[in-house]
C-alpha cells in the first residue's frame, strides 16, 4: 500500500471555514475566496479519499444528493456527528440514520467519523458530560455499524487539549483515532510527545495525524517552520506504521492563497509512491 492510498481530505462546504456560526462570521480571519468544494480538493492534492464531515449543520439528512457527488472517490468517510456547531434539534443528536441509509447504498462508504467530539473537563457535570454523547450511545453507533455486512470503521477526533485518561473509555469504543494540533504555534513544537500521548491513550486503535493548512487556534498562517515538522514527523511515523494515515483539512483553504495548500500538495507528491509501513 502506497502512502498516497493512507492520505484523506476533510472534505466540507464551500466556504465552510469563512462563514462560520448563526452570523456566518469569518470568525478565524481567513483570506480569499473559497471555490474548490471536496471532489476538486481531493484531485488537487491528488488523492482518493474524501471523508465528508458536516459543519455549521450542512449538509443535512437526507444525504443521498451529497453523496451522488463522491460516489466515484474510492473511499469515503462520512459524517455521524458534525462540527460542535452542527447539534441537530429534538431527539436526533447525531447522524446515525441518516449514515446508515447511505451505507446501504454505496459499497464506497468505509466509515463514519465524529467530529469535535469532546468537551473540557472543567466544564463537565459528571462523566457522561466529557463528550457529546453519552458512552451508551456510543456504543450503540459502534454495534449499529460493526452489524453491517461490510462493517464500516467508527473514527473519532481528538484534539491537544484531551489527551488524558479521561477520555479513554470513549476512545476505546471507536477503531481509528485522529489527532489533531488546534493551537500549532505552541503545540506544534510538541507534536511527536502528543502523538505518544494519543497512542497510549489508544492502543488498539488506528491512527490517523490531522494535517491543518492554517493555524485556526491562533487565526493566522502556519510558519513553514512548523509546517515542515509537520509533515517530515508523519512521513516518519507512516513509513515507521505508527500512523496508518493522514488526514488534510481542508478543500475549503486549498484555493485560497495559503502558500500551505502548495508545499503539502508538493509533500503528498514527494513520498506518496513510497510503501507505507
Amino acid at each position: 500500500m502506497k502512502i498516497k492510498d493512507a492520505v484523506w481530505l476533510w472534505g466540507q462546504d464551500v466556504m465552510g471555514h469563512h462563514r462560520v456560526g448563526p452570523e456566518k462570521e469569518n470568525i478565524w480571519k481567513l483570506p480569499g475566496v473559497n471555490r474548490m468544494g471536496p471532489v476538486e480538493g481531493a484531485e488537487f492534492f491528488g488523492i482518493g479519499n474524501i471523508c465528508r464531515v458536516v459543519m455549521n449543520g450542512k449538509p443535512e439528512p437526507p444525504f443521498r444528493n451529497e453523496m451522488e457527488k463522491l460516489k466515484n472517490i474510492p473511499n469515503v468517510i462520512w459524517s455521524i456527528l458534525g462540527d460542535s456547531g452542527s447539534d441537530r434539534q429534538g431527539s436526533c443528536a447525531d447522524d446515525l440514520s441518516g449514515f446508515l441509509e447511505l451505507a446501504a447504498e454505496y459499497p464506497n462508504l468505509r466509515g463514519g467519523v465524529l467530529d469535535d467530539f469532546f468537551r473540557p473537563a472543567e466544564n463537565a457535570e459528571g462523566t457522561d458530560k466529557l463528550a457529546r454523547l453519552s458512552l451508551e450511545r456510543l456504543e450503540e453507533i459502534r454495534t449499529r455499524l460493526h452489524g453491517l455486512a461490510a462493517p464500516p470503521e467508527l473514527w473519532m477526533v481528538i484534539y491537544e487539549s484531551f489527551l488524558t485518561a479521561a477520555y479513554a473509555p470513549y476512545l476505546a469504543k471507536c477503531d481509528a483515532v485522529t489527532f489533531w494540533t488546534w493551537y500549532g504555534r505552541e503545540n506544534l513544537p510538541r507534536l511527536e510527545d502528543n502523538l505518544k500521548r494519543t497512542f497510549d491513550l489508544s492502543p488498539e486503535q488506528k491512527h490517523l495525524g490531522g494535517l491543518y493548512l492554517y493555524d485556526y487556534g491562533n487565526c493566522t498562517e502556519i510558519s513553514a517552520e512548523l509546517l515542515k515538522k509537520q509533515c517530515d514527523l508523519y512521513t516518519d511515523h507512516l513509513k515507521s506504521g505508527k500512523l496508518q494515515g493522514v488526514i488534510i483539512c481542508s478543500n475549503c483553504i486549498a484555493d485560497i492563497g495559503l502558500a500551505a495548500a502548495d508545499y503539502v500538495r508538493d509533500w503528498v507528491r514527494e513520498i506518496g509512491g513510497e510503501e507505507l509501513g
